[in-house]
């Protein structure tokens, strides 16, 4: 029976020290045998234009409208607006279109593509073939149109074609003014105009 108790001892004694330095060995095994790690490629990081995200930012279908000192009311909405590149006070807009109801009741309508409204100095930029169309029957297509919003003043930018009650009109610009005599709100056309008169019948 001591022998036994005897054996019993020396073996628990054995896998005492035996049983730690196997661990130990494992241990340096994975060590040995681990993969070296890129501390570039650890974590990867999406490729994000963080000056493009600010560019980016805007709002859908804005509006707002004002109404003159004389009495005109004067919209204007945009299917997006978003913060311009230079200016501080601009932005840049898509879908632009401009509703101007005169005291005398005629309305006018601007619309373009895109454009860009300077916020501070109350002026919309109509670009990229802006169409005028007035309630009194005129219609005039020009690469770009300016319209002040704090006071009813519409000029082109450039040469318009027209067509209107007297017939077809091409000049060089074209703008809205009021007279300052009558208060009335005009259509002047200026820089080598030409009508082809058409009588109506």
């Amino acid at each position: 029976m001591a022998s036994v108790d005897n054996a019993y001892s020396r073996l628990v004694l054995w896998l005492k020290v035996a049983l730690p330095l196997v661990a130990l060995a494992i241990l340096s095994t994975l060590f040995l045998v681990a993969e070296t790690m890129d501390p570039e490629a650890a974590i990867p990081f999406a490729e994000v234009d963080v000056d493009q995200i600010l560019r980016d930012q805007g709002i859908t279908a804005p509006s707002f409208g004002t109404v003159t000192e004389d009495g005109a009311a004067v919209s204007l909405r945009a299917a997006a607006l978003r913060p311009g590149d230079s200016l501080r006070d601009e932005v840049i807009g898509t879908g632009l279109e401009a509703n101007i109801e005169l005291p005398g009741g005629t309305t006018i309508r601007i619309t373009s593509p895109e454009g860009t409204i300077d916020m501070a100095a109350e002026v919309a930029l109509l670009q990229g073939g802006a169409r005028f169309e007035s309630s009194n029957g005129y219609s005039v297509e020009s690469m770009d149109i300016v319209a002040r919003y704090n006071e009813v003043r519409v000029a082109t930018g450039g040469a318009v074609t027209a067509t209107g009650p007297g017939g077809d009109i091409t000049a060089g610009t074209m703008g809205l003014e009021r007279d300052p005599e009558t208060g009335a709100y005009v259509l002047v056309f200026k820089d080598g105009v030409r009508l082809i008169y058409d009588p109506q019948p």
